[in-house]
């Protein structure tokens, strides 16, 4: 079986974010959790003895597999696609509409109806989602049980374990370095902290470049410049002299290994209206047996283990979180034993072998094993399920969103 898997349909090349695949998969670059995803897909697929080409926005080197630029891709040449969802549009996809039969469109962000409802109105054969959570964002689409599935995304466990027990009190927050995904929130977090004179270092790791790597950095070095001037030098003057952040940049995956083991504990994206599909970052910190301190929400629900100390915050006042770390300091032994069953469940549950297995039954036209809920759990699945039955999902998100009234005319426009 041959198939085609596919980086995002951008304008940034690859290129300016490693130099060759192999050595992304080797650990010595650091990656956003998308495209790290993407490249550890085709590896996986590759190894268990499909025949893999990636193709990508630019010329690079891979010993693993062939990779071809997007606008070189045949889909005759091919008998599954795998693509991130930016190469659909709502009216086509960027190798041809008549590949959509055999086109599997991979989410990696929560994103509006339209672009679910059209892919699978024209013909596409199956959308993924990294988590339940994100799958049930489209529970409105009509096809949403037959042609919508979950399959996690895998974390490398030759790249992350464990190595030793940090007597080092340090919270490492790993994520963006923007006004989104909880950096904000993060610096309230710690604030408060700071002010119950807490027994505890912060390192942060992470840079805007592993996002937007054109993009030009302030004087610290991690974000863009209006956003240090604006937001990071006003809170760290804000903060005493023992409570200062350690930045430490963009790390590769090796080097943000040995920062995580370094670590008592890690804390990634504490927002709540910026919320996770997966949190590939979190799964890399609980395989090296941390517990992960975060907020309830998105698809960290499902990727965070807190069997034994629970750690994702259930109130959004940033003082909630801060009362479960203050928590955590104060149990230590419990933490630390969360840390270790932490371990256990990601490498049971997201290691390259469960996840390689369900794309394979996936590809193979069989039901993936994380099913989508059945019964509605709140009155949102309520009236979704509501508006799917009754097929007034198009009517509802035509008239609430611009987004889709735009998309959904276009694709009838094409259809014509």
């Amino acid at each position: 079986m041959k198939i085609l898997v596919s980086t995002a349909n951008q304008t940034t090349k690859l290129e300016e974010y490693c130099e060759s695949i192999d050595q992304a998969l080797e650990g010595n670059f650091p990656l956003s959790g998308t495209i790290g995803s993407i490249i550890r897909l085709a590896y996986m697929l590759n190894e268990a003895g499909f025949d893999i080409c990636l193709s990508t926005n630019t010329d690079i080197s891979c010993s693993k597999f062939p990779c071809i630029k997007h606008e070189n891709v045949d889909h005759k040449n091919f008998d599954y696609l795998i693509v991130h969802q930016s190469h659909w549009n709502g009216h086509s996809l960027t190798f041809g509409n008549k590949a959509l039969d055999k086109t599997v469109l991979w989410l990696h962000l929560y994103s509006n109806f339209a672009l679910v409802y059209t892919f699978l109105k024209v013909g596409g054969y199956y959308v993924v989602c990294p988590s339940i959570d994100c799958a049930n964002f489209f529970r409105t689409v009509p096809q949403w049980h037959q042609k919508v599935g979950v399959v996690y995304n895998s974390y490398d466990s030759n790249l992350y374990n464990y190595s030793s027990e940090s007597s080092e009190k340090k919270l490492l927050f790993i994520g963006a370095i923007s006004s989104g995904k909880g950096f904000i929130e993060l610096m309230d977090i710690w604030s408060y902290l700071a002010s119950n004179q807490v027994d505890l270092e912060l390192s942060i790791a992470g840079s805007i470049h592993l996002h937007k790597p054109k993009i030009k950095l302030g004087d610290i070095g991690v974000a863009d410049k209006k956003f240090e001037s604006d937001y990071i030098k006003p809170w760290m003057e804000s903060l005493p002299k023992d409570y200062q952040p350690n930045f430490l940049g963009g790390l590769t995956p090796k080097e943000l290994q040995q920062a995580i083991n370094q670590s008592w504990a890690v804390i990634v994206n504490p927002s709540w209206y910026s919320k996770e599909t997966f949190c590939v970052s979190a799964v890399e910190a609980q395989a090296c047996n941390k517990t992960v301190f975060s907020v309830a929400t998105g698809g960290l629900q499902e990727t965070v283990y807190r069997g034994n100390f629970k750690s994702l915050a259930t109130d959004k006042k940033p003082e909630a979180l801060g009362e479960l770390i203050l928590d955590g300091l104060s149990n230590m032994e419990i933490v630390s034993k969360n840390g270790k069953l932490a371990g256990d469940f990601v490498r049971s549950k997201f290691s390259f072998n469960v996840i390689c297995e369900s794309w394979i039954r996936l590809l193979s036209e069989q039901k993936t094993e994380t099913s989508l809920p059945t019964f509605w759990q709140t009155p949102k699945d309520l009236f979704s399920d509501l508006m799917r039955w009754s097929r007034t999902g198009v009517s509802y998100y035509s008239w609430r969103s611009p987004l889709d009234r735009k998309m959904l005319k276009e694709m009838h426009k094409y259809q014509k």
